[in-house]
């Protein structure tokens, strides 16, 4: 099932059909956070397509604070959460990705972005990496493939709600996990959203966070 708003939908569903594979193309309620809904006989797979640039660079927080976890909720215990990211990008020698296609540079470092995939992966959503949309389409054809007689492997839940917080933390660019540690050993995200406490933060951290949990709150 493919999301209405997703520009590419009738392309989509006219590869899948190609291969006889069935599609709808229906309009997902805005608080699933869902562009897809892969299914067959032994499982389904929500999933949240970004082309990693300009696109996720643009809405790191908004896809990790809003519309990751409205995915997480949507699938629950009976399905996966995804994050597919086409990388449509190259690293320069300074570290820092370019858009293939233009070749414009961005401020995003390579360091920064798989950070970021790494911490998405943390809260318990699977993280898919293609080049381009052809390869998706691919992955997800593959997907509806496997599902027929497998389930899909669940996320291996190693992070508790304290492991996630710090992963919260480490998203904000200049806070380290050591740094976050320190800080939740005198206070929580709660803490912060409420705009009470910013203990183990230098002046400039604490900006940041005031200006992510700000969009939180």
């Amino acid at each position: 099932m493919i999301d209405s708003r997703e520009k590419q939908a009738p392309y989509i569903s006219k590869r899948l059909a190609g291969i006889g594979i069935e599609s709808d193309i229906i309009c997902w309620p805005q608080e699933t956070g869902c562009d897809y809904l892969i299914q067959n006989t032994s499982g389904s797979v929500g999933v949240q397509r970004k082309v990693a640039v300009p696109e996720l660079i643009a809405e790191l927080d908004e896809t990790m604070y809003d519309t990751l976890p409205r995915l997480k909720n949507f699938c629950g215990e009976h399905s996966t959460p995804v994050l597919l990211v086409e990388e449509s990008f190259g690293i320069d020698q300074t570290g820092h990705l370019f858009n293939r296609g233009d070749s414009r540079e961005t401020s995003m470092l390579a360091t920064s972005y798989f950070g970021y995939l790494e911490t998405v992966r943390k809260m318990g959503v699977e993280v898919i990496t293609t080049r381009d949309l052809n390869q998706s389409i691919w992955w997800m054809i593959s997907v509806h493939g496997y599902l027929g007689k497998e389930h899909f492997p669940k996320h291996r839940k190693y992070h508790g709600n304290k492991e996630m917080a710090v992963g919260m933390l480490t998203a904000v660019s200049g806070i380290g996990e050591v740094r976050a540690m320190k800080v939740l050993k005198n206070t929580s995200i709660r803490d912060m959203i409420a705009g009470n406490r910013y203990g183990g933060l230098t002046e400039k951290q604490m900006r940041k966070m005031q200006d992510v949990v700000g969009w939180l709150g």
